[in-house]
């Protein structure tokens, strides 16, 4: 099974290079989803000890709070960033966060725990962000990426320089694995606001050619996300 991703993966960015030069983003990015009973002092206990990220060999870190589409109480996750792929599947091995003992231990409730690949390159800048589920079968992968490409770069040109959609396909994520997560990034709630008004207006026809090459949406949330960590 695991050859048949890694020849998925390979495919694909060979396919993306080769057609429309849209390269898959450098390295990987690990999320361990939880409840934390207080989302505050977590973070802020996180911010106090960074040992794991060290540990664990990530170039960057942080937090996602889920401010809107919750599917539990004090939902949220962490993030992590490697260099690779292989470097994030040997952190994983690392660090344990389901044996962790102490006060970490009592401040949240685990999920679960993914590794993703950006199928495009963006920026990480993390800010306000829509996360979006979409079902796509593969054979309309590639186009997919592109048109959300395409709608990047169209609501860039419309005065929101600061706005990246990244595109990621989960490895070994369980449930992850039957979707495509979509990350659409802004530095406020204010950007992503008067992009969703412009929407409504009309335009932004990128965005309808990318959901008719999808089986539809899985779910949406609006979450938080900020920086915590960097190597």
């Amino acid at each position: 099974m695991k050859k048949i991703l890694f020849v998925f993966l390979f495919m694909f960015s060979i396919n993306l290079v080769a057609e429309d030069n849209i390269k898959p983003q450098e390295g990987a990015f690990t999320s361990l989803y939880m409840s934390a009973k207080d989302v505050e002092k977590y973070v802020s206990f996180l911010k106090k000890n960074t040992e794991a990220f060290k540990t664990i060999g990530s170039t960057d870190a942080g937090t996602c709070i889920t401010r809107s589409g919750n599917q539990y109480p004090g939902q949220m996750m962490i993030w992590n960033a490697f260099s690779s792929i292989e470097d994030a599947m040997v952190g994983s091995l690392k660090y344990d966060p389901y044996s962790a003992k102490g006060p970490i231990s009592k401040l949240r409730s685990l999920k679960h725990y993914t590794i993703w690949k950006s199928l495009k390159e963006f920026r990480l800048e993390p800010g306000h962000e829509v996360v979006t589920r979409f079902k796509v079968k593969r054979q309309n992968i590639d186009a997919f990426v592109k048109a959300m490409d395409s709608l990047e770069r169209e609501i860039q040109d419309n005065g929101h320089p600061d706005f990246f959609n990244g595109v990621f396909i989960s490895i070994g994520g369980g449930h992850e694995s039957q979707i495509l997560k979509v990350r659409s990034i802004t530095s406020s709630a204010s950007d992503q606001g008067k992009i969703a008004d412009e929407f409504f207006t009309g335009k932004y026809k990128s965005f309808n050619d990318a959901i008719a090459l999808t089986d539809g949406f899985v779910d949406e949330q609006i979450q938080i996300c900020e920086q915590i960590y960097k190597k």
